[in-house]
C-alpha cells in the first residue's frame, strides 16, 4: 500500500493534473496542463517550523515563541513509459516537452509559471484544500531506457513544488484564523499597541481591551522585546474572549 492510499480514501481514478497560468490569481480555464502517465505512489511533503530563539534563557534548544512554517514544498516523482508495456502508446520525449512547457520558464511573464496541482479527492495539508498551489523550484530527468537510435523509452521526472498563493488568498485564511486563535508577539522597536491591534484584528477600536488583558498601564508604554497576548475574539460583540 503507497503512502497515498492511506491519506486518499476515495483512491481516485483520475489522473493528477498539473494547470498553470502566467499570472498568480488563476483566473479563468488553465492556460497549460501536464497529466501524470501513472499516477505516482507517494507524495513528499516537506515544511520547517520557525521559533524564535531566545539565547537568553541559557537552556539549550530551547524555543522561543511560534513563528510561523516555511513555504510548503511537495515532492512527486512521474514515472513515463513509452516501451508500450502498459498498453497505452507514449512519446517519452513530448511528454517531457509537455512538462516543460506547463510547468518551466514563460518568456510572456519573465518568470516561471503560477501551477495548482490537482487529484480529485485527495486532501493536502489544509483541511478541505483539494488543490495545491505552486511554483516548480526544482526538476530532475532521469532517461532509464533508449531504443537503438537513441529515442528515450523510459525517464522519471522528479520534481519539487513550493506553495505560491495569491496574496488575497492568503490574507483571507489568516482573517479566518484569527478570530479563532490567541496570538503571541514580542514588541520591537517602533511597534505602537494600535497598529499591532490593527495588524491581527484588522481594526484600531480593540487597544485598550488588549491593553487591559496584558495589565498594560499605559499603552504607549511598550518596551522592545514585551510580550504581548491577543486573545480571540467575536468580532460581532464588543468584548475580546466572549465569542
Amino acid at each position: 500500500m503507497g503512502i497515498l492510499d492511506a491519506l486518499n480514501p476515495f483512491k481516485p481514478a483520475d489522473k493528477l493534473k498539473i494547470e498553470s497560468w502566467e499570472k498568480i490569481d488563476r483566473a479563468g480555464d488553465s492556460e497549460k496542463t501536464f497529466s501524470t502517465f501513472i499516477n505516482p505512489d507517494e507524495i513528499t511533503l516537506n515544511y520547517t517550523v520557525l521559533s524564535e530563539q531566545n539565547p537568553a534563557s541559557g537552556a539549550t534548544g530551547n524555543a522561543g515563541p511560534f513563528l510561523g512554517t516555511t513555504p510548503f514544498e511537495v515532492t512527486l516523482k512521474f514515472f513515463l513509459d513509452g516501451t508500450n508495456a502498459t498498453g497505452v502508446p507514449l512519446d517519452v520525449k513530448d511528454k517531457i516537452i509537455e512538462f516543460y512547457q506547463t510547468t518551466g520558464y514563460d518568456g510572456k511573464g519573465h518568470r516561471t509559471r503560477f501551477l495548482r496541482i490537482n487529484w480529485p479527492g485527495l486532501i493536502w495539508y489544509r483541511a478541505n484544500q483539494f488543490a495545491f498551489d505552486c511554483i516548480l523550484k526544482t526538476a530532475n530527468i532521469q532517461y532509464k531506457l533508449f531504443n537503438n537510435g537513441g529515442k528515450p523509452l523510459r525517464a522519471i521526472i522528479t520534481a519539487t513544488f513550493i506553495e505560491k498563493r495569491a496574496k488575497e488568498q492568503i490574507e483571507a485564511e489568516e482573517d479566518k484564523k484569527s478570530a479563532d486563535l490567541t496570538h503571541i508577539r514580542i514588541v520591537k522597536e517602533g511597534d505602537t499597541l494600535p497598529a499591532m491591534v490593527h495588524k491581527i484584528y484588522g481594526n484600531f477600536k480593540y487597544y485598550l481591551e488588549i491593553a487591559k488583558v496584558n495589565n498594560l498601564k499605559n499603552f504607549r508604554d511598550l518596551i522592545p522585546g514585551q510580550k504581548l497576548v491577543f486573545p480571540p475574539f467575536d468580532k460581532n460583540v464588543k468584548s475580546l474572549g466572549n465569542g
